[in-house]
């Protein structure tokens, strides 16, 4: 079940998947859940490369100004605007006022990169608001994969593409880390409790 405070006002929710770990150093996934109204994004555009996207590579010297998500034209009634937008591309899209809330947290944010990207609406227009994408470099082989249940990817078998339990090796996730993705399973990024609690 997910877990909301101000979780909620950011349209994130962070659940924990099967684990049982203490909160003190638990885990859990974010997932963007679409809301009423709230739009919805086709794949990134106009990145050279965007498969770097999947393995956590940098684009710190060459990520382009004119990178953009387009709205989901099967939702064409979904046009609001709100903290962390649901993409095809499973990227994590926030707001002016999410990112902020990151950067305000000592740590939150290391070995992740801040991208800005436009939203361009069902009109063809670009929206003014900013938006950004946090991009997980850090991708730890952290899953106890013996305890962690799943269907592996047929086109990449040491990746689960589906999951009914996830079980995380802590001995394996470098203290420091509060944002990132794991090795085994990199199609939603983790967070770590006490950066959650601090955002509720």
């Amino acid at each position: 079940a997910g877990k909301a405070g101000r979780f909620v006002r950011f349209k994130v929710v962070w659940f924990d998947h099967g684990a049982n770990i203490a909160m003190a150093t638990k885990y859990l996934i974010v997932k963007t859940e679409p809301t009423k109204g709230a739009c919805r994004l086709r794949t990134i555009k106009n990145v050279p490369n965007d498969h770097r996207f999947s393995i956590g590579a940098s684009f710190s010297k060459d990520f382009p100004a004119d990178a953009l998500c387009k709205m989901n034209d099967s939702f064409p009634n979904d046009i609001r605007l709100v903290d962390s937008l649901r993409n095809l591309s499973s990227l994590l899209v926030v707001s002016e006022s999410f990112k902020n809330a990151l950067e305000a947290i000592p740590g939150a944010l290391v070995q992740n990169e801040v991208l800005p990207v436009a939203i361009v609406n069902h009109r063809g227009r670009e929206e003014k608001v900013p938006y950004f994408i946090i991009h997980q470099l850090a991708r730890p082989e952290c899953l106890d994969e013996a305890k962690t249940k799943g269907t592996r990817s047929k086109i990449a078998p040491a990746q689960f593409q589906f999951l009914k339990k996830m079980v995380r090796d802590l001995q394996r996730i470098p203290p420091d880390l509060m944002l990132f993705r794991a090795a085994q399973y990199p199609l939603l990024p983790l967070i770590r409790s006490d950066l959650a609690e601090s955002l509720a």
